[in-house]
């Protein structure tokens, strides 16, 4: 039997264990392999000698080496490091705040009434309007093979910022600004702004009114019942007729103004005008004027080639120059020059306004007399009676006030009126009966025709002298 024994004995075979290192280095796996015949085990210390003996320092999951060991796993493969893949930036992005295309139709209010006038084909945008929001990219993070050499991220790429003119970046690069008052539009696949709003045709049905933040220039007419408004200046190329033109400047029409409407913060100027209202706060020029109503705040003058204001009523707060004022067959045609006479109606009106605001005071007066003697004799009064009682004080005092300010006012207009204003009227040919000037607060009455005359205000009343 021991001989038996002796051949059955085997030699120790050691544990083991076969790592196996991707080439690129992105992970290790492991198989261990028990001993036998009371061979050596392989131990985790061997283990992470051989990782740092091939370069691997990175990514090793010594949890799982440990558990391997401990729990004696054997003969499976098991993976124990693992590379840090590299996490790319995300790309920029652009969100506009406006449409690409602005649709061209008529728009419909909040209370469901479409105006077909208002087609929309200005977008007037404020300074500072936000006009696209931006994200900007990121740059990731870099990843590590197994030996802890960096793998480089792919970083992202920034969002197209393309602009236009009169756009640009907020500081941080998160936004698209406008830098300038004016009329968003977008081609070239880019938006961009503009501060003068070209129209080349007419203002019609096909374009409807024109409502622009900027200068406005328009290349042919305004036909009836159109409107061009501006918080600049409007140049029309061709005839105003039957239209409506505001602006906050100047207004420029090449040609004519016929049946319309002209109010302009700045300064006029035209060829011909015939039944129209115009009110300017500066200078006002013109060839030819025909029944219309004018208020001029500057200069007023009419000494083209024709340079007539032939009916009609025409205020100016400073000096007129004409060529001819009137008609022969006598159409009554107003002149003002100065404004004391326009204070003179705002003085008549203030009194007129002091009359009645006396008219109420007295009237809660009486209320509040009548009142306090009824408390007074009853010791106390219903509440709607009192609430009727404070009412009226309290109307009271807001009349007393706004008959002061009106008091007030007129004091200044009287203050005023004392400093007669060296304004006259010229005229290089004809002034026609029929024609009533009014020069501050004096009026003359053109009974006899005048050739080439100054008007003016003497001393003793209006004068007249040749040119």
């Amino acid at each position: 039997m021991s001989e038996q024994n002796e051949e059955l004995k085997h030699e120790p075979i050691n544990g083991k264990f076969e790592l196996a290192i991707s080439a690129n280095f992105s992970e290790a796996t492991v198989i261990v392999t028990p001993p036998y015949f009371d061979g050596k085990s392989v131990t985790e210390e061997d283990l992470l000698k051989e990782l740092s003996n091939k370069g691997v320092t990175y990514g090793i999951d010594t949890k799982l080496i440990k558990k391997i060991f401990r729990e004696e796993l054997y003969n499976s493969p098991y993976r124990i490091a693992t590379w840090l893949l590299p996490e790319n930036g995300v790309d920029g992005t652009i969100t506009y705040k406006f449409e690409q295309k602005s649709e061209i139709m008529p728009k419909e209010d909040e209370k469901g009434y479409v105006n077909y006038k208002d087609l929309g084909i200005i977008r007037n945008i404020k300074v500072g309007t936000v006009i696209a929001a931006i994200t900007l990219p990121t740059d990731g993070k870099p990843g590590f093979d197994l030996r802890n050499a960096p793998i480089v991220q792919k970083k992202g790429a920034p969002a197209n910022t393309a602009h236009g003119d009169n756009i640009g970046l907020s500081g941080d690069g998160t936004q698209m600004i406008a830098l300038v008052d004016g009329n968003l539009k977008f081609a070239g696949n880019k938006f961009s702004i503009e501060t003068v709003f070209n129209l080349k045709g007419n203002v019609d049905a096909s374009t409807g009114n024109l409502d622009f933040i900027g200068d406005i220039i328009v290349r042919g007419e305004v036909v009836d019942g159109f409107k061009v408004s501006s918080h600049k200046n409007i140049t029309i190329y061709e005839n105003a007729t039957g239209a409506t033109v505001e602006a906050g400047g100047d207004v420029t029409i090449k040609k004519g103004c016929i049946n319309s409407k002209i109010v302009s913060h700045g300064n006029v100027t035209l060829d011909f005008v015939e039944n129209s209202h115009i009110t300017c706060d500066g200078d006002l020029k013109g060839d030819s004027f025909i029944t219309s109503t004018v208020y001029c705040g500057g200069e007023f003058n009419c000494v083209g080639k024709i340079g007539v204001l032939m009916g009609g009523k025409y205020t100016c707060l400073k000096n007129l120059t004409a060529n001819s004022i009137g008609t022969k067959s006598y159409l009554p045609t107003v002149v003002t020059v100065g404004d004391n006479a326009i204070m003179l109606e705002e003085k008549a009106e203030s009194e007129r306004k002091i009359i009645e605001l006396d008219f109420q005071i007295l009237r809660c007066t009486q209320a509040v007399d009548f009142l306090s003697q009824k408390k007074k004799e009853l010791g106390s009064i219903p509440p709607e009676r009192v609430d009727m009682l404070n009412s009226a004080i309290k109307q009271k005092l807001i009349l007393q006030v706004e008959k002061n300010k009106v008091e007030a006012r007129i004091k200044e207009i009287i203050k005023y009126l004392e400093n007669k204003q060296n304004l006259s009227i010229t005229c290089k040919k004809d002034i026609y009966p029929g024609t009533k000037i009014t020069i501050n607060d004096l009026v003359l009455q053109v009974k006899d025709k005048y050739q080439y005359c100054k008007i003016y205000l003497g001393e003793d009343g209006i004068k007249t002298e040749t040119l």
